[in-house]
């Protein structure tokens, strides 16, 4: 049986690995701009990104503080 710090572990991975994507989703059309690349396609929404990685930094910090108590 596993115990309860793998969750707390996957948690908080999901929550780096949504607020991480999505700002390397907003940054990467700006630095391909900068190395001269053209018809660089933005982010669809900029609000929803942003709503998403606030999610994904409090995910994190939830799974964070759970694996601090069980340690």
């Amino acid at each position: 049986m596993m115990g309860p710090g793998i969750l707390s572990e996957a948690i908080f991975g999901l929550g780096l690995a949504l607020a991480g994507a999505n700002v390397v989703a907003l940054l990467r059309p700006a630095l391909l701009r900068r190395r001269g690349r053209r018809n660089v396609q933005d982010v669809g929404s900029r609000s929803r990104s942003y709503v998403n990685i606030v999610i994904g930094l409090v995910v994190m910090v939830w799974g964070l503080a759970t694996m601090l108590r069980w340690y």
